[in-house]
């Protein structure tokens, strides 16, 4: 009845996979790589793109790394990682959507502006203490949730949106600051 029961529809799934440092995601971007060639990466800014561009170089490895806003219709049918997470995520979905896709996968590291809003460090302190390898991936339904209350923190504080360099920048410029710790 008016749709009372209905369940929602919650958009794109989005996986989430964390790495300790960004070192660590781009080793594991390295080795998904080496597992299927045909991968695409991409990056919502262009620090993160040329920062993983040339780690692939360093790593003997010719791979463009494309930006999130210059995809087209072409990706639609190809598998897509996103090496980082947009602070917005509306963004994300709007992408994913014009894309056609019903998921998508994120790499992200606490060592990243988004994390580190939410007291990363100490997150990576007790981590090491645990005895967690840098190397292993963080994945957990936990985790997917904390990263999208985040997100909606932020779409509810910003001041404005727009393009950035890094997601740093784009933080600052959207009046983001330490204010959710």
């Amino acid at each position: 009845m008016f749709g009372l029961f209905r369940k929602r529809n919650k958009g794109v799934t989005v996986y989430d996979n964390i790495w300790i440092s960004e070192e660590a995601k781009f080793r594991a971007c390295l080795e998904m790589n080496k597992a299927n060639p045909t991968i695409v990466f991409i990056a919502w800014f262009e620090e993160t793109r040329i920062a993983l561009e040339n780690f692939f170089q360093k790593n003997s490895v010719v791979k463009q790394v494309h930006l999130a806003d210059r995809l087209n219709a072409g990706f639609a049918d190809k598998k897509l990682i996103f090496v980082e997470h947009h602070p917005l995520s509306s963004e994300e979905q709007r992408i994913a959507t014009e894309l056609g896709k019903n998921e998508i996968t994120v790499l992200s590291a606490l060592s990243e502006p988004l994390f580190q809003l939410f007291n990363s460090e100490k997150i990576i302190e007790m981590m090491k203490n645990m005895g967690i390898n840098e190397d292993e991936k963080l994945e957990n339904e936990m985790i997917s949730n904390s990263v999208r209350r985040a997100q909606e923190e932020i779409a509810k504080k910003r001041i404005i949106s727009g393009s950035a360099r890094s997601q740093a920048d784009w933080m600052l410029n959207a009046g983001i600051g330490q204010q959710f710790s």
